[in-house]
């Protein structure tokens, strides 16, 4: 059944809709602080001056310390942590759809709540570090959520263009929102009130279509045609009339079988070993642009708003493509997923490799490289391991994700203090020594998921009603060989 126009189609635009409006709300303080702190100030008092005066607003900067911009940065994702692991179950137990609208809601009204420092003079630092703490809070369940809504409504030969679909805009929002933010800034006067309230305002747009046009089942919807409805059940094995929310116990959850789970270790791992490097290599890229290629701070926003455009359309490509080969049966959606997962780990790794020879003397080789790093790790986002999940885990997948998210995203934090303890000086040569361990930890996640990543699901988490064991016996055995010769839509579920 054509997937445009669909209903699943709808629902992917507006789950991409919503994943923008995150990533620009996450960045709006990134990009805002930039014009609301004083850099000239001695002293604690917030600073007034007219920029233009047919301004509505005068411009209002703070005294914030260079500590106190840090822990401003950092409270998102104190917040953001602290749901992604209950989120995949609450998603499950109360709806995707509740989750995705109270998490927008809330963050939208947090992120208005910001502006009020404006017209604070006392403690509106401790009054920004709690509202940027709520828009991490509530941004957490978003992801986790996600896979909630392609367990149930992505079949598997259009999982990974659903998926790439609703993450590609991830990159998307933060792009626009530097460009857009770093003109209001330049030209606004108190530019960062504005950057908060379009972003905002971007949330309430987006939340009467999404309480419309979607459903956290097909079997729920109110609009879905019959036709496309028994199409969505029958492939990936629901019953089209039940109508029943599913609900999952904690203590349900096959817990020991998580622990143990080949594919499941390897999404682990790999996820670990990317996150350690991009979101190091987000947070300095910056840096790495200024100081080790010495390119003019005008000209950095422009450049990584350019990557960070890239890293959509490989998103989307990726998807799109293995969709058809899987589709076509050139390769089994196994092989799919190594290929493209190998693809977003191993040419960072060799991006940071070729970084270690970079600097203002080769700058060119440098900007390249760096859209290469970018381009290559959304990969993932179409058809790697962030993908992975909702092939393996279908019935978990929202709760796994969450779980193995929150310790990666941990562990990514970390990269920033390792590259706090190495880097002493704003030269190459400590530089290199951070890019060699970040390549080398890209290799053992690239190479971990070769080794014993799949997409077959596991029984205990399929969504499908399973034939009598003794027959899923049979067709189980040696499955890792079957799968290379049988088309993905019939491959049985192995059971580990």
């Amino acid at each position: 059944m054509r997937l445009i126009p669909s209903t699943r189609f709808t629902l992917a635009l507006l789950v991409s809709f919503a994943l923008f409006i995150q990533y620009s709300q996450r960045v709006s303080l990134s990009m805002g602080i930039v014009c609301m702190v004083n850099r000239t100030a001695t002293d604690n008092a917030s600073k007034f001056s007219v920029k233009y005066g047919s301004e509505l607003l005068n411009d209002k900067k703070f005294a914030w310390t260079e500590f106190q911009q840090q822990i401003l940065l950092g409270a998102y994702w104190f917040g953001y942590i602290f749901t992604l692991i209950p989120s995949g179950w609450l998603s499950i137990t109360l709806g995707a759809k509740r989750m995705f609208a109270g998490s927008l809601l809330f963050s939208s009204i947090a992120t208005i709540g910001i502006c009020s420092i404006y017209f604070i003079d006392r403690f509106n630092f401790y009054v920004a570090l709690f509202f940027r703490i709520i828009i991490g809070f509530t941004h957490g369940p978003l992801f986790p959520a996600t896979y909630t809504f392609w367990s149930v409504w992505a079949v598997p030969l259009e999982r990974s263009t659903l998926t790439a679909i609703g993450f590609c805009s991830n990159n998307l929002g933060t792009s626009v929102t530097m460009l857009v933010g770093g003109l209001l800034c330049r030209y606004v006067s108190s530019g960062w009130v504005h950057i908060f309230l379009l972003t905002a305002l971007c949330g309430f747009i987006w939340l009467p279509l999404w309480l419309w046009l979607v459903a956290d089942s097909p079997q729920t919807h109110r609009t879905i045609s019959e036709k496309e409805r028994n199409y969505i059940c029958k492939n990936i094995g629901l019953n089209s009339e039940d109508k029943k929310k599913k609900t999952v116990s904690l203590g349900s959850l096959p817990w020991k079988k998580f622990l143990r789970s080949k594919p499941l270790i390897a999404l682990f791992v790999t996820e670990c070993c990317n996150l350690f490097g991009l979101f190091f290599f987000y947070t300095n890229v910056g840096k790495i642009l200024t100081e080790i290629h010495r390119i003019p701070t005008q000209y950095t926003g422009y450049i990584l708003a350019a990557g960070f455009i890239c890293m959509p359309i490989s998103s989307l490509l990726a998807g799109i493509i293995a969709d058809n080969v899987v589709r076509r049966e050139m390769m089994s959606l196994t092989d799919v997923r190594k290929l493209f997962n190998s693809l977003s780990s191993f040419i960072p790794a060799i991006c940071m490799i070729v970084l270690c020879f970079c600097d203002h003397t080769r700058q060119v080789l440098g900007l390249v490289t760096i859209l290469i790093l970018l381009f290559s790790s959304a990969l993932a986002y179409g058809s790697g391991y962030i993908v992975n999940f909702a092939d393996v885990l279908p019935a978990y997948s929202s709760i796994v994700f969450g779980i193995v998210t929150a310790a990666a995203t941990f562990g990514a934090l970390m990269a920033n203090v390792i590259a706090g303890l190495v880097i002493k000086r704003p030269v190459l040569e400590d530089w290199r020594k951070i890019f060699i361990l970040f390549s080398i930890i890209y290799v053992i996640g690239g190479v971990t998921f070769l080794i014993l990543g799949s997409a077959v699901p596991r029984t205990w988490a399929s969504l499908k009603v399973h034939e009598p064991q003794q027959q899923m016996d049979n067709v189980t055995t040696n499955a890792a060989d079957e799968e290379e010769a049988i088309p993905m839509k019939t491959v049985a579920p192995i059971n580990e």
